[in-house]
């Protein structure tokens, strides 16, 4: 086990050099971001000395090298829009992001798993049937499509929720209910097929006949083996959830890293871009490891498969 989970930590590591070498190389591709951060009509001595001061007067493989030696001693750069660190944007934006992650990551595993075990032990009436649908609908509906109903029905028409923003826990009611939709509904489904495996197992039937509590025997026994599968898609669920940051931050302006990202994309802001891509990519990875050590914690057959 202890090799196998050395290994996935050395994987994660070459995914984040790949990923360093790429967004570096594929920010450039459209062309030099002087062309488009210089206003137009500067003289040729001027538009040089901006050049230089901005690193964009060297070839590609020598800025590339700059940037390496720059990662390897912890300064990442200057934005080319606002020139301040970049450290420093990325400091300010960080905690809103992981605020709202954190919300969403909670909400998701907190009612997903409650709700696909009822909808496993209702599956046969009206409940199961109902839970299995809103979280279909939940799952199929696009992030912003639900962001755009939220923001309707609960900004403009009920008046109960604000419509951005990031200044008090209400302004993350709605971006953790968009971000946590779809792997709510995944953890509801998956949750719900691995309870219907289980419950059926020789164990379940010889824990009850021991005279175990129904309660007990479901949520002690089968509910903590149908959990294994679904720790299984959280590494995904993840890494989706990550992806859908960016979409639903820039819908509800909550100043977080995912609408810095997409500003910085589209004002060719190199350093800033760069930072954003690797600091997901960081978030993704680090995100599929814990689901790793959490799968090799759960499951007993991975411990003996070592041992």
């Amino acid at each position: 086990m202890l090799d196998q989970l050395v290994r996935r930590t050395l994987g994660a590591l070459v995914t984040l050099c790949v990923v360093i070498v790429a967004v570096f190389f594929a920010t450039r591709l459209s062309g030099n971001a002087a062309d488009y951060l210089l206003p137009p009509g500067l003289d040729a001595e001027t538009r040089r000395m901006m050049m230089v001061e901005m690193g964009l007067d060297q070839p590609v493989l020598a800025q590339f090298w700059h940037y390496l030696q720059g990662l390897i001693s912890g300064d990442i750069g200057i934005s080319l829009y606002e020139r301040r660190p970049v450290f420093d944007i990325y400091a300010e934006r960080l905690p809103n992001t992981l605020t709202l992650f954190g919300y969403a990551l909670v909400l998701a595993v907190v009612l997903g798993l409650p709700l696909g075990l009822v909808s496993a032990l209702n599956r046969a009436n009206a409940i199961g049937g109902a839970i299995m649908s809103i979280a279909f609908i939940g799952y199929a509906t696009p992030n912003f499509v639900l962001a755009i109903i939220m923001i309707l029905v609960f900004s403009f028409s009920l008046h109960w929720l604000p419509s951005s923003g990031s200044m008090t826990p209400l302004h993350f009611v709605m971006p953790a209910i968009v971000l946590a939709a779809p792997m709510l509904a995944e953890i509801v489904r998956f949750t719900r097929n691995a309870m219907l495996d289980v419950l059926g197992q020789d164990y379940l039937r010889t824990a009850r006949a021991k005279g175990l509590p129904e309660h007990v025997v479901v949520g002690k026994h089968a509910l903590r083996n149908a959990s294994i599968p679904v720790v299984t898609i959280l590494g995904l669920q993840v890494a989706g959830m990550v992806a859908r940051v960016v979409i639903v931050e820039s819908v509800f302006a909550t100043k977080g890293i995912g609408d810095l990202v997409v500003f910085a994309a589209i004002g060719r802001d190199y350093p800033v871009l760069q930072f954003g891509v690797i600091l997901i990519a960081l978030l993704v990875v680090t995100a599929s490891l814990v689901v790793d050590y959490a799968y090799a914690a759960l499951d007993p057959r991975v411990k003996v498969a070592a041992s």
